[in-house]
């Protein structure tokens, strides 16, 4: 096999793994966004990015430290064990950043209601 032939095989394996974590985070995350965001357009926007972010940051990974060795000392079995590595902590990283910034979006959200629903009802007369 060739070192063109590994990175395509590569790619591809970064490639595989991100959109299967697309498939399964997509539908509950737009239902998350949406009742995060109030519209269906803001909602898309953020799936959009977190769907980029999903395939760029492994891509990343794998790319920078893909396998440039000579096809005569390539180890297939460990170059694709270092892929799924960077692959896997490329998704990890991207959605360890995306479940933090909606978590702290869904705290302020509930922190404003409850502020909100804790105010006496003579309290909200005397603002008005």
């Amino acid at each position: 096999m060739n070192a063109l032939g590994l990175f395509t095989i590569e790619v591809a394996l970064c490639f595989g793994i991100s959109a299967t974590v697309i498939l399964l985070i997509k539908p509950l995350l737009q239902d998350v966004l949406i009742d995060i965001c109030g519209t269906n357009k803001r909602a898309a926007f953020w799936v959009m990015f977190t769907q980029l972010m999903l395939i760029i940051a492994p891509l990343l990974f794998v790319i920078y430290f893909a396998t440039t060795e000579t096809p005569t000392e390539i180890n297939l079995a460990e170059t694709m064990k270092n892929t799924l590595f960077r692959s896997l902590l490329g998704n990890f990283i991207a959605l360890a950043i995306i479940g933090q910034m909606i978590w702290k979006s869904i705290n302020g959200t509930h922190a404003k209601t409850n502020a909100d629903s804790e105010k006496h009802p003579i309290e909200e007369v005397q603002i008005k």
